[in-house]
């Protein structure tokens, strides 16, 4: 069961409902998901925002101001395996329906709670969103380049990590209770998750006390990285973790490029510690060599070299990546009222046929749910629909 906005709660949410778990989306009455409302695109007057993150989902809507909807819920969570909200940690224990309270209702359940800052701490009843993880967590610190304002990470980071952890984090519990038959609470901390995505980075700083800046599109020691122009005015990225793949990226310049021909034999680049010292003029011979040829040609060479590189594609360019295409990253789904559109699949190939449901319509399934799986009667459900409290 799911109770959250937006993106990361929603975006849990779906990622578990992919692989196959029944997701019954709880919203309030007349008002839903706020994603829904948000533009600026919308297809048959549904928001492309919702629609992006609630595919294969049920949607019953539940008044849990009122008693009546309590109750409602109330009887949700004891055929429920798991409850999930993303709201500020203080929200549910007003509403009366924290862990402990779930437990009650139902002993094995488990529950998580996924907010910006965790369920304790000074911070905990902060709002908080995805810009503000990523510069509280340091990633603002180490985008972009060096003498510029920081810039966050153009897809959310904050919101999509933090809700594959906490997909993750949901899916450990279910077999972990599968072991020992008990439930738990998961606290999953958007901000938790952004500091542990510092990596290497923030392994780095606590060795060496040195804090790490931004370098753009380059590496603090894996060289050559970087992304050049090409004579079409387009970009390649090349990323050579390891010297061997350094190597070849040389013997390519120096086979490709007349002007570079003792390139691969250049005493200032044969080894790391050469390549970093060496930074500035490596990447200036770089650059001439990338600017040398157009980015398909440069695709073609990276390919014959094995050097490991590719195309710095806008977004209409990776979704039309043949290889993503291939491994079914972009998807038809029929909507009932927003029509047929195209949606980012499945990330998770599990060898099992795929399934992209369309995203429920506001309350689409409150009388189903409240009829075959609580077991109210027709008449039940109409007097709560009146009530508000449904």
């Amino acid at each position: 069961m799911e109770m959250a906005q937006a993106i990361a709660g929603p975006f849990a949410a779906r990622s578990l409902a992919d692989m196959g778990a029944e997701v019954i989306k709880v919203e309030q009455p007349g008002v839903g998901d706020m994603s829904r409302r948000i533009g600026p695109h919308f297809l048959g007057g549904e928001s492309a925002y919702y629609l992006n993150f609630n595919r294969n989902k049920q949607s019953v809507t539940i008044d849990l101001r009122q008693e009546q909807g309590q109750e409602v819920f109330r009887r949700l969570v004891k055929v429920s395996d798991v409850v999930f909200d993303a709201f500020r940690p203080s929200v549910l224990d007003r509403l009366g329906l924290d862990y402990e309270s779930l437990k009650k209702i139902n002993p094995t359940v488990i529950a998580c709670s996924l907010s910006a800052f965790g369920q304790e701490g000074p911070y905990r009843e902060r709002p908080g969103f995805d810009g503000i993880v990523q510069a509280m967590g340091g990633g603002m610190s180490v985008t972009g380049t060096e003498g510029q304002p920081p810039v966050f990470m153009g897809f959310p980071v904050g919101d999509m990590v933090g809700g594959y952890v906490a997909a993750l984090s949901i899916a450990s519990a279910l077999y972990g209770r599968s072991m020992t038959g008990e439930g738990r609470h998961l606290d999953i901390s958007l901000l938790d998750v952004q500091v542990a995505l510092q990596g290497h980075l923030g392994q780095f700083y606590l060795v060496s006390g040195d804090v790490p800046g931004p370098i753009g599109s380059s590496h603090p020691s894996n060289l050559p990285v970087g992304a050049y122009p090409t004579a079409d005015g387009s970009y390649v990225q090349v990323h050579c973790a390891s010297q061997e793949f350094a190597m070849k990226t040389l013997q390519m310049m120096a086979g490709e490029v007349e002007e570079l021909n003792d390139m691969a034999s250049d005493l200032r680049f044969q080894t790391q510690a050469d390549r970093m010292a060496n930074r500035d003029a490596l990447d200036e011979a770089l650059g001439r060599g990338f600017a040398s040829k157009s980015r398909e040609q440069w695709l073609e060479l990276l390919v014959k070299w094995d050097v490991p590189g590719g195309p710095v594609n806008n977004i209409a360019e990776a979704l039309a990546d043949p290889q993503v295409l291939l491994r079914n990253m972009v998807v038809e789904v029929n909507h009932p009222t927003a029509g047929k559109y195209s949606t980012a699949g499945n990330p998770i190939k599990t060898g099992a046929p795929e399934v992209f449901n369309p995203p429920p319509t506001l309350g689409l399934n409150t009388d189903g749910v409240l009829t075959s799986l609580l077991g109210f009667s027709v008449e039940n459900v109409e007097a709560l629909r009146k009530s508000g409290a449904v």
